[in-house]
């Protein structure tokens, strides 16, 4: 079984440019009070991201981020069925994100 790797925001924050930061969220939440990532890449679950998987490099590092952690994990699930073994899933997703912005 696949255990799903974390990586915390704190951590993540430190080696960024190590990876390739990927927005499961829907659209319609990118509006919402969680906001959204500069930079980010937007694969929606569902046809978006298997949109995103075909066209992806297998070979890269990705961090995977929802609301709060769960369909991010899904998705680091997801890519590894499809050869993806450098996937992370962002611990505390968006939720941890702002909290950690607003320590500053």
């Amino acid at each position: 079984m696949f255990e799903i790797p974390e990586i915390d925001v704190t951590d993540f924050q430190r080696d960024k440019s190590k990876y390739i930061l990927v927005d499961v969220r829907e659209p319609h939440e990118l509006a919402g009070p969680e906001g959204q990532i500069e930079g980010v890449i937007l694969a929606p679950m569902g046809s978006r991201f298997a949109h995103f998987i075909s066209s992806a490099d297998p070979e890269q590092r990705y961090v995977f981020i929802c609301r709060s952690g769960h369909r991010s994990a899904q998705a680091c699930t997801m890519a590894h069925t499809y050869g993806f073994h450098k996937v992370y899933n962002l611990k505390g997703g968006m939720v941890a994100w702002n909290q950690l912005l607003t320590k500053f």
